[in-house]
């Protein structure tokens, strides 16, 4: 992905159509650009609104940047002559931008910005990685169907792909522009002309170039030699950063493996492959920061990262069960009950962080049973000291310290269990 495919993204958006709609267009004007059937695209916004609404601001979003069919060519985005501007070392400036937001996003987690939850930031990424896609399969779009094919606002014909293009769309093909009748369409392509043989100034044929004195006139018939093959091109020196991390990451990962074998049981085979994945993490980086050509660069350690990261998400979900989506907010959450008739039975938080003294709950009448749901971020836990407890922890990715078996068991009074899941973070309790 580069700016050059970005902008082509952009600049061939959908168009909204006025006929055949059901709301605003966008879905359709979506299922016309990209060759897919309206129905799907319609389900697809339908089904990303439950995740925090984001099918509904897409929607939003689409109702602005799509413009309608009857309107004129927005102003194409186009490159700069000058060179992208890139951050220190090299770094492209979109990436920087990515990790800005990254950490503007990591570090406001547990406060009182407004930011959105886990399921409306998942919707919000698998509708845009489904955009791209699409855009990968049509790259060029059929006549009519993209905002660079509308009418420009000076009057001129709009821009239409050649019949190449729409035969073969991953062909690149210049666009030509829509006939004015009494016009002859020019030719995509010259056709080739037979080139009759020189003729000397006398009429009678030149000799080849290899016969320059027409001593051998006999022989001129024969085709002419072929050049001497020219010796393959260098390739490009690889980067040395791919057969060095590459092995690291064999190396940890071997080192966990022997360790889970010895019997450390923190070495579980998606904590190897998260290992392996932070070593390959560092090679990319390096690779960043250094200023090679595109095709020298240590693109191995995209795959083997991409499948250690496949490793390491399917082992953890398999040992901890699948995530549940929670939409109750985001901040900081503190609780702590002065007795019994406080205590609720379920406290649930999106992003941020949830802390819970159960110190003062007081002696139970009964058994009861707390429990804890949060997406992403921090939960803490103070267990009571004079209550029998039973502690059942679950956390999908990050770490978790909870006591195990029964605390306080020598406390004659009824059982208090607390269950805390978390998708994403840590997890404490203590006494």
């Amino acid at each position: 992905m580069d700016t050059k495919t970005l902008l082509d993204l952009w600049n061939t958006r959908p168009v909204r159509p006025r006929s055949g709609k059901t709301l605003a267009g966008v879905c359709t004007g979506i299922a016309r650009r990209y060759r897919i059937d309206a129905t799907l695209v319609k389900i697809a916004f339908l089904v990303a609104a439950f995740f925090g609404g984001a099918g509904v601001l897409l929607y939003v979003v689409g109702l602005i940047a799509f413009p309608a069919d009857n309107e004129t060519a927005p102003r194409p985005v186009r490159m700069r002559s000058r060179p992208a501007r890139r951050g220190p070392h090299g770094v492209p400036w979109y990436a920087i931008v990515i990790g800005v937001i990254a950490v503007i996003s990591i570090s406001n987690m547990g406060s009182s910005a407004p930011f959105w939850s886990s399921g409306g930031l998942l919707g919000l990424v698998l509708m845009l990685l489904g955009w791209w896609l699409l855009y990968q399969r049509t790259p060029v779009a059929p006549a009519g169907t993209s905002a660079d094919q509308l009418h420009p606002a000076d009057g001129s014909a709009p821009l239409v792909p050649t019949a190449s293009a729409m035969t073969n769309p991953l062909v690149e093909s210049p666009l030509v522009a829509n006939p004015i009748e009494g016009e002859a369409i020019p030719a995509p392509f010259e056709t080739p002309v037979d080139v009759p043989a020189a003729t000397g100034t006398d009429g009678v044929d030149a000799p080849p170039a290899w016969d320059p004195l027409g001593t051998a006139r006999f022989a001129w018939d024969l085709p002419e030699p072929a050049a001497p093959p020219q010796p393959p091109a260098p390739k490009p020196p690889k980067s040395p950063l791919t057969p060095i991390f590459a092995g690291l990451a064999v190396i940890v990962a071997a080192g966990g493996t022997g360790g889970h074998l010895v019997g450390l049981e923190w070495f579980t085979v998606g904590r190897i492959a998260a290992l392996a994945l932070a070593v390959l993490g560092v090679g990319m980086l390096l690779d960043a920061v250094q200023r090679r050509q595109a095709n020298t660069r240590a693109t191995g350690l995209v795959w083997l990262a991409i499948i250690a990261g496949i490793i390491a998400v399917v082992a953890t979900l398999s040992t901890t069960g699948r995530p549940t989506f929670v939409n109750d907010g985001i901040g900081e959450r503190s609780y702590h009950p002065q007795g019994v008739e406080q205590l609720a039975d379920t406290y649930e938080l999106g992003i941020g962080n949830t802390v819970l003294d159960l110190r003062d709950v007081g002696p139970l009448d009964r058994d009861r049973t707390v429990t804890i749901k949060q997406g992403i971020g921090e939960v803490k836990v103070t267990l009571p000291d004079d209550v029998r407890v039973k502690t059942d922890c679950h956390t999908v990715v990050g770490d978790q310290t909870c006591p195990e078996g029964i605390v306080n068991p020598d406390a004659k009074t009824p059982t208090l269990t607390v269950k805390a899941n978390l998708n994403m973070g840590s997890m404490e309790m203590k006494k």
